[in-house]
């Protein structure tokens, strides 16, 4: 009786809860910008991982053409990521007007882990602009070492970036068992929320599918440039 008294409360005073969209409807259209923002994420988080091994390749076996390879891929990351900050606002922007209520719950117990987020993206974006448009710079010697240690930063700050947004996800999906429909958002501890059952498996999932995604990009560019 107690459980279902909590339902019915959570239930109450919805009104304001949803916003509308024209034609396709809200959930529609955060659905639209959430597939498109994680395609592009998914490119910009697998692509890196073909580039800095070709870059290595090119370094050990002092061949330039892995070079000129890995510098390719890296062009088409510069325009990729602009396309995923829009997208990843037009998301916010849409969860923020259509759905305000769940929005502040969720930013109740990740507020600490979005701020980590923003501020890891931003890092993110300068070491791979620092990455692309210091190739020519650093190009030989220990240099090109310290740039090649610059892909593998970039490689680290967009997985530690996943996981984190893996958290948010995966707690929609599999909350900890304490937490009830009458939890309270400052109740909830946030590594609790974002270490539950589904969090590491979402990540194994999602580390392999960037790969695989990364190397059909890869390799679509490849043959159009052999064409």
């Amino acid at each position: 009786m107690t459980e279902l008294s909590s339902l019915v409360q959570a239930a109450a005073d919805t009104a304001g809860a949803y916003g509308r969209f024209p034609v396709i409807g809200a959930r529609a259209a955060v659905w639209v910008a959430a597939e498109v923002h994680l395609m592009f994420a998914a490119f910009v988080l697998g692509v890196p991982m073909f580039a800095v091994i070709t870059e290595l390749i090119g370094i050990v076996g002092k061949d330039a053409k892995y070079d000129r390879l890995s510098q390719e891929f890296t062009r088409l990351l510069v325009f990729a990521y602009s396309a995923t900050a829009l997208w990843g606002v037009m998301l916010v922007f849409l969860l923020t007007t259509l759905y305000p209520r769940f929005w502040g719950h969720m930013a109740q117990i990740f507020g600490l882990s979005m701020w980590i987020y923003v501020s890891l993206f931003f890092v993110e974006s300068f070491t791979l602009y620092l990455y692309y448009y210091g190739w020519d710079r650093w190009k030989a010697g220990r240099t090109k070492w310290a740039h090649w240690g610059l892909g593998v930063l970039l490689n680290v700050w967009g997985t530690i970036v996943m996981f984190i947004a893996n958290g948010w996800l995966t707690y929609m999906m599999s909350p900890p068992t304490e937490i009830t429909p009458a939890t309270l958002p400052s109740e909830v501890q946030l590594w609790n929320a974002l270490a539950n059952a589904t969090w590491m498996p979402i990540i194994i999932h999602r580390l392999i599918a960037n790969a695989v995604f990364g190397g059909c990009i890869v390799a679509a560019y490849a043959g159009y440039r052999f064409l």
